[in-house]
């Protein structure tokens, strides 16, 4: 097995018996080592305490999707604070086991696993086979990755969702079938469920299968299955919110507080670059579209009146987003301490640098490799917009780890042809 310096795209990939058995052992040590992590926590409380739990139990136990109000609880009950693609997941899982958290976590454990199967596929087929092997070793193992399954947060989910939406989509580059589209809007559907960033990404499906498609029709009709099956997996959930609130809501009513707390007059003055500057009091009487336009409407108020502070704000959310540190002042039930910091360090720079080599090695092939760049920009820069912590980058490390695995490749491969071909390392 050799690492290529150069990417083609194989005219269709077909898996023997060892190349199964290989992904097959790789998702059940990602799955055991995840198990390990999971049962050294204490599992008989959920510590994430962001309303996910709440509105899958509340599910389960026939009061439906609604949380008490977040800002004053005695007010009665919000129905679209969250998206709802991991309420979903968590409320099927205690459907089945009752309100554990252990059984959840293993289920975000299998689903963390086997997401490096997805990865190996995408990697083998827009880079080539050992890039593949050694990206799906590097998502097995990747600490952050084995980290937040032990935790109720939405991010593994929508790692997954992604990553298979991704499988489907460059998989139509070797064979060629509309039931790629298909599914592929179907997992981008439920990508957007679960963080609704994703809602507008299909404009840069569009934009890369210009790239690489020649027929005009073949653009048109995938792109349009793509749409119509991300629209039937959202519908339900936008028709649902207009029957409850009368009017249109696309994805969740956090929007306005999550825009607001993070772009306001004190939010420069906190470390963390956020501040809940207003009084919940004044939400008296409101109803959650009412409290989210508000703060909505403050936000862009203040960005209109204090640019400079917005963009320095952007700036140092910019630096938030892309640190290879956490934050000290944030982190699952407690902050993060200082080893936290230098063991996230030791991975992700190693990574950051490979990744920048990896694009360089690759831009030849930067119209195949044109949706990894769009998905990149737009999802870091959405969140840099309005909110940004190193949780949220958890989703697009996987194509981080894919330009790092390629650009590890391309360096063995120069290292190697200097040496003339020979084994350079000591042997016995």
């Amino acid at each position: 097995m050799s690492c290529k310096a150069n990417i083609k795209a194989p005219a269709g990939v077909y898996m023997d018996k060892k190349e199964t058995g290989l992904l097959f052992i790789i998702g059940i040590l990602g799955f055991i080592i995840r198990l390990l992590w999971i049962l050294h926590l204490d599992n008989t409380v959920d510590i994430w305490g962001d309303w996910w739990d709440e509105f899958a139990w509340n599910l389960v136990s026939g009061k439906g999707y609604m949380v008490k109000n977040p800002f004053i609880p005695s007010e009665g009950y919000y129905y679209s604070w969250r998206p709802p693609g991991f309420p979903l997941f968590l409320a099927g899982v205690y459907y089945l086991f009752g309100h554990s958290y252990l059984a959840a976590k293993i289920f975000l454990a299998i689903i963390g696993s086997f997401s490096a199967v997805p990865c190996y596929f995408i990697g083998r087929r827009m880079f080539d086979k050992t890039t593949g092997i050694l990206a799906m070793l590097c998502i097995t193992l990747y600490p952050t990755f084995i980290f937040f399954t032990g935790y109720l947060a939405p991010e593994t989910m929508t790692l997954f969702c992604i990553l298979v939406f991704m499988f489907f989509l460059t998989r139509d580059m070797e064979r060629h079938s509309l039931l790629n589209y298909i599914l592929a809007g179907v997992f981008l559907g439920y990508s957007i469920l679960c963080r609704t960033i994703m809602s507008l990404f299909f404009i840069f499906v569009f934009l890369w299968m210009a790239f690489n498609y020649k027929n005009k029709m073949e653009i048109i009709k995938r792109l349009l299955l793509l749409v119509l099956f991300m629209v039937i997996i959202v519908l339900p959930w936008i028709i649902r919110n207009y029957y409850i609130h009368h009017t249109f809501v696309f994805n969740s009513t956090d929007g306005g507080q999550a825009f607001y707390i993070n772009n306001n007059p004190q939010a420069l003055k906190e470390p963390s670059g956020f501040a809940y500057f207003y009084n919940t009091e004044e939400f008296k009487g409101l109803n959650e579209i009412e409290v989210s336009r508000i703060l909505y409407t403050r936000a862009v108020e203040f960005i209109k009146t204090h640019t400079l502070d917005f963009l320095k704000l952007i700036w140092r959310r910019f630096l938030n987003f892309w640190s290879p540190f956490p934050h000290t002042i944030s982190g699952p039930g407690k902050a993060y301490s200082r080893t936290h910091q230098i063991l996230s360090g030791l991975y992700t720079i190693p990574l950051f640098i490979l990744a920048i080599i990896g694009f360089f090695y690759s831009l030849k092939n930067w119209r195949k490799l044109s949706i990894f760049y769009f998905l990149i920009i737009y999802y870091s820069g959405t969140y840099i917009l309005v909110r940004a912590t190193i949780r949220y980058r958890m989703p697009i490390e996987p194509y981080l780890i894919l330009f790092a695995s390629f650009g590890l490749c391309s360096l063995w491969t120069k290292v190697k042809n200097r040496h003339g071909n020979k084994n350079f390392l000591p042997h016995n």
